[in-house]
């Protein structure tokens, strides 16, 4: 498949089309963070943001459940 048209218009990572990021495809009019996201299309200027690290991933308990017991005081140090 070849480059979204749209992709051009990205400057160093900056849009360069215009302000209200309306864009035209196939004759039809879309708000292009809204196409973009519809089609999977990862945009130079898309906000990077960290998923959040599940310390609890595959201990059958989310992050949002609460805290699991666990023995000891947390500390690599014994203190008996």
């Amino acid at each position: 498949m070849s480059e979204h048209k749209f992709l051009k218009l990205f400057k160093d990572g900056v849009w360069t089309g215009s302000p209200d990021r309306i864009i035209t495809v196939n004759g039809k009019q879309h708000d292009l963070d809204e196409y973009a996201k519809a089609h999977g299309i990862e945009l130079p200027d898309a906000k990077k943001t960290k998923n959040k690290v599940n310390s609890y991933a595959g201990m059958g308990q989310t992050s949002d459940e609460g805290h699991i017991e666990e023995s000891g005081d947390g500390t690599s140090e014994s203190t008996e």
